[in-house]
């Protein structure tokens, strides 16, 4: 148990993954399925569980993480931190480079102008960064279950206060929030996602994104079992944890009450809700991993949960690729969709169809670094 991967674990991680790139690839967002496309503010897709459940399932990895038990593990801890933001912030701006290669109609001089006047700073990879770092000083502090859920909730109560104070009357609208207000006053609004009033991935979600982590935490703690522990007793932490994400599902609902559940917030009924459903879903994936039909079934997702962060880097700079080649007047990745997938009979299907078809792509790509025993370390 100790020095063997956890099936579930990369099951787990593999399907966020999955679903994650799932819905980053629509050639066309007027055809795509709504369970595929984020909510606009109030609610949750489908599509939305996918981010906090990897958040989740990197906090119970840190359970099982050997580098954090060598006394340098803080020097690892920033190493990884600083590739992880530097690999979001190649992600947010490669795409220039790719434009300025592939067209006679786009410079470098005005790729750098529009890097310079653009800068994203943060993103996807840079949440997941800052989140791991927060995250695991955090966990090394406090390496027990309860303390651990102690201090998400403190978290998620911190981060409350703050829209209530910043604005009492109306503290998640989405004209005018805290987290909002610092979007706009640290990067700026030209240095927002897609140039937003607010940013999806900015600093003050970070705060809840780590509350995320933590309960991550506590389901590994609650998981994890010595080798020498007998099936009943493993059998008991998987109850255990189904019956916490019950719990926090609950607590979601109730906390709803006063706030919005909300995904570009990351509010904290948006923490409690997803990361029960993450605990009820690793543990039913715990209790079925003993299975050799299970383990056989969903043996892509295992694959591609080995390397989860690099498949998710070659599909968007695969993405950012296929779009700066020109084809007839159009992006290569839309001429593909439109000459050999759209059907105006069938416009949804047909979308889904293409989408799914790169994220299986990657899926196979995957496996076959799996049997090639290739692990990407990020």
């Amino acid at each position: 148990m100790k020095n063997e991967r956890i099936i579930s674990i990369d099951i787990f991680r593999g399907l966020t993954i999955f679903i994650m790139i799932l819905g980053n690839l629509s050639p066309d967002w007027s055809f795509t399925y709504p369970t595929l496309l984020h909510s606009s503010w109030v609610g949750i897709n489908l599509i939305d569980l996918a981010f906090p459940s990897f958040i989740f399932i990197m906090g119970v990895s840190t359970v099982f993480a050997n580098s954090l038990k060598y006394t340098d593990w803080l020097g690892k801890v920033v190493k990884r931190t600083f590739i992880l933001f530097v690999l979001g912030l190649l992600v947010n701006h490669l795409p220039l480079v790719f434009t300025a290669l592939f067209s006679s109609d786009y410079t470098f001089a005005q790729a750098d102008n529009d890097f310079l006047t653009y800068f994203h700073p943060f993103g996807v990879l840079q949440r997941i960064a800052l989140v791991y770092f927060f995250g695991t000083i955090i966990f090394q502090g406090v390496s027990r279950p309860w303390p651990l859920f102690t201090v998400s909730l403190l978290l998620m109560s911190i981060s409350s206060l703050g829209y209530y104070l910043y604005n009492p009357g109306e503290p998640f609208s989405e004209a005018n929030n805290i987290s909002l207000y610092i979007d706009q006053h640290v990067q700026g609004t030209a240095h927002n996602y897609m140039g937003a009033l607010y940013d999806p991935e900015g600093l003050y979600g970070t705060i809840n994104a780590t509350a995320t982590m933590l309960l991550g935490c506590c389901g590994g703690l609650m998981l994890k079992s010595p080798q020498e522990f007998t099936m009943a007793k493993k059998s008991n932490n998987i109850k255990s944890l189904f019956s916490l994400g019950i719990v926090l599902i609950l607590a979601a609902w109730g906390w709803s009450q006063w706030e919005i559940i909300c995904k570009p917030l990351w509010t904290a009924p948006y923490v409690l809700s997803t990361a029960g459903l993450a605990m009820i879903m690793l543990s039913l994936m715990e209790g079925l991993s003993h299975s050799a039909f299970f383990r056989f079934f969903l043996h892509p997702l295992k694959a591609l949960g080995r390397n989860p962060i690099f498949i998710y880097l070659l599909s968007e700079w695969g993405l950012a690729l296929l779009f700066a080649i020109p084809q007839n007047g159009e992006p290569l990745y839309l001429w593909l969709y439109h000459t050999h997938f759209f059907s105006a009979e069938s416009p949804f299907s047909s979308t889904f169809a293409y989408t799914l078809m790169w994220d299986l792509a990657f899926v196979v790509l995957a496996e076959i670094m799996y049997w090639k025993n290739i692990i990407v370390k990020v």
